[in-house]
């Protein structure tokens, strides 16, 4: 499924990514990182409608990858940018939401763990076994980041839906936790047999 988001982000993207073609794609990685700082920023002044647009800047972290796999910049330290700025991002993207008030640190704190722990056993597992592709599970960060802005988008909507003494971004943050766990079981279960 993550293949197939990254080839439809590559075709639409296209237009945006030629005129980019001589810059370092981890000037653009660097770049990616202040989207996630702007949603975090405005989630804790609750400036909601200013997080949803900042957050849509979270396309921009395509970018990097797209920039320098079409022209031929890949690198190793490049890799290990991207993916040490997308765990500042998801820690930035998850954390707002308590910082800002919107949602306990005892549910925020089960769901960031878990959305570490599904990006690490993939690069661990990797790293162990190049010639397998780790990316398996229910609940990958595309799908994380997706199910997180629509949690804010509903509690735009609809700021007084409760469930029980869970309001609705707490009620998606638990349900979010839940599959994430499964997830991070998917991934050490397929781990515990390629390796």
């Amino acid at each position: 499924m993550l293949t197939a988001y990254k080839k439809l982000a590559e075709t639409a993207l296209e237009p945006v990514i030629q005129p980019l073609s001589k810059v370092n794609p981890n000037t653009l990685t660097l770049l990616g990182s202040i989207p996630p700082l702007l949603f975090f920023v405005f989630v804790l002044n609750h400036w909601y409608i200013a997080a949803l647009i900042a957050f849509l800047g979270n396309g921009f972290d395509l970018i990097d990858g797209m920039v320098a796999r079409k022209y031929n910049h890949v690198t190793n330290f490049g890799g290990f940018l991207d993916s040490t700025m997308d765990r500042v991002a998801d820690f930035l993207l998850i954390t707002a939401f308590a910082f800002g008030g919107l949602v306990r640190w005892e549910i925020v704190a089960p769901l960031l763990l878990f959305s570490f722990l599904t990006s690490y056993i993939r690069s661990r597992s990797e790293s162990a076994n190049r010639n397998v592709n780790f990316a398996v599970g229910l609940i990958a960060r595309t799908e994380r980041l997706i199910i997180i802005i629509f949690s804010l988008l509903l509690y735009i909507l609809f700021p007084t839906l409760k469930f029980g003494v869970f309001n609705v971004i707490e009620a998606i943050f638990l349900i979010l936790t839940l599959l994430s766990l499964f997830t991070v079981l998917q991934r050490v279960t397929y781990a515990y047999k390629k390796l």
